[in-house]
């Protein structure tokens, strides 16, 4: 495969439809689009139903998702506005009491269309709808073949939550990664004819470097705060192979980066937390994980408590380098927010779990590595 550079720098890349490819990396790039969709369950509200939609491609001539074997046919190419490239449609769907996975794992062409603002992801299936399109005030994403149908709409929220955010950063002068997020935008539509509503969180991620374990969580709150924290790692656990969560290899974490934001709707803040001063901890209660995750520095502090109810998982399996298994399980987890605690230390503002509203929540806990 000949590599090309396609870079313009004039292009804005803070929309969902401009793929940033001028460093592919083979054997390593990754590209991924992805929406996870909270959905209210009238049956259980303390587990809302959810779903998640993955579109991605992979510099790769030889890879195993699950047991499923792919491999890129050709790097992504413009033609003035689209463009095309092979990879794969991927969801999982916990519909209130059973986690279905996977409900879509497919190798499909697809071709990205943008117009300004407007755009569209086709993904190529006979018989089957699996698109995301349309721009800011009004995104759509239809799941729908012989076994399921979603229909989804999603509209702004609050002016932080629905902002449009791309970040772009070098690890080192061959390694990097840009990343474009959706914080929250409202949720309404159909599964399978019936009305439905909720939030959506959306990510199109591209990153350049071997892949190594990471922590993650995410919260949507009625109130139209949001949580959210990122921990990616190294230690015993990039040579976990097995599919089981619980391992004597689960320890001696060396946190790479943190990060934990907290925006509070009710006064218009957002306050961060960087590395030094987060800490994400772990333990299992009834045979599930449940996360401790807090910040503390000199202004401020928080304390964010979570309990899986569920759990989807992916198994990413590349071949061997130097001597090293490259196998790389990504799992999700639909969660509880257990407790919740956050204060600035000047005794200005104290928020607690009730005052949050209804949460939605997932956290991801990855382990392994991709070489």
């Amino acid at each position: 495969m000949q590599r090309q550079s396609v870079f313009t720098k004039d292009v804005d890349h803070s929309i969902p439809w401009q793929l940033k490819f001028d460093n592919m990396l083979p054997g390593l790039s990754w590209y991924w689009w992805w929406w996870i969709f909270f959905i209210e369950n009238p049956k259980n509200p303390a587990r809302p139903k959810q779903l998640m939609i993955l579109w991605s491609t992979k510099c790769t001539d030889d890879i195993k998702i699950n047991d499923k074997k792919w491999s890129m046919r050709k790097y992504p190419e413009w033609a003035d506005d689209v463009l095309k490239f092979n990879g794969m449609t991927a969801a999982w769907w916990y519909d209130g009491e059973k986690m279905h996975e996977p409900i879509v794992l497919d190798d499909m062409d697809f071709k990205v269309v943008k117009n300004g603002e407007k755009g569209k992801l086709v993904p190529k299936s006979n018989g089957a709808d699996y698109r995301f399109f349309g721009s800011p005030d009004k995104y759509r994403v239809n799941i729908i073949d012989e076994e399921n149908d979603f229909r989804f709409e999603l509209t702004p929220w609050n002016d932080f939550l629905q902002k449009h955010r791309y970040k772009e950063n070098d690890y080192t002068k061959k390694y990097s990664y840009n990343i474009m997020k959706i914080y929250g935008m409202k949720l309404k539509g159909t599964i399978e004819g019936e009305k439905v509503k909720g939030t959506g969180y959306f990510q199109r991620v591209n990153v350049n470097a071997p892949a190594v374990p990471w922590y993650w969580g995410l919260i949507h709150c009625e109130s139209g705060s949001f949580i959210h924290y990122f921990n990616p790692f190294i230690g015993p656990q990039i040579f976990r192979t097995k599919k089981k969560q619980r391992s004597k290899l689960d320890f001696g974490d060396i946190s790479l980066s943190g990060s934990i934001l907290f925006y509070h709707k009710e006064t218009d803040s957002e306050f961060n937390f960087r590395t030094k001063s987060v800490k994400v901890k772990h333990h299992f209660e009834d045979d599930v994980p449940v996360f401790v995750v807090t910040g503390d520095d000199e202004e401020k502090r928080i304390r964010i408590v979570l309990k899986a109810y569920s759990r989807a998982h992916w198994r990413f399996q590349q071949p061997r380098k130097y001597g090293m298994k490259s196998i790389l399980y990504y799992n999700e987890y639909p969660a509880t927010l257990l407790d919740f605690e956050f204060e600035k230390k000047d005794g200005t503002l104290r928020v607690k779990k009730g005052e949050l509203g209804k949460t939605y929540a997932n956290f991801e806990h990855t382990w392994g590595k991709m070489l």
